[in-house]
């Protein structure tokens, strides 16, 4: 998975990609940018909210959560979904193996 930042409330730095790739957005409100952890404060100077995922899965946020609060209904299941997410890749029987492997059916 690609490092992602969810930000709430961007300013004009953010909203126009220029550092930081958009990825995602839900209104003009909510975006999601390529970035990792470790830009998460910076990108914070420039919203209300940002968060970041970790590896073991716990987020981590600057700024204000409260800022989420005054989302439209859109946006907040946005959020919610975005933070509730799995990280790990579900385990596929076959995965890797060759299409015409023993076992499996071709296509």
């Amino acid at each position: 998975m690609a490092d992602e930042v969810l930000v709430v409330g961007p300013g004009p730095e953010l909203s126009r990609g220029r550092r930081w790739h958009v990825l995602e957005r839900a209104g003009d409100e909510v975006v999601v940018l390529s970035a990792g952890i470790d830009s998460l404060p910076a990108i914070a100077e420039h919203s209300r909210l940002a968060m970041a995922r970790r590896a073991g899965g716990d987020v981590e946020i600057a700024g204000d959560e409260r800022a989420a609060q005054g989302l439209g209904e859109s946006a907040r299941i946005f959020v919610d979904a975005w933070r509730s997410r799995s990280l790990a890749k579900p385990h596929r029987r076959g995965e890797g193996l060759s299409w015409d492997a023993e076992g499996f059916e071709p296509p």
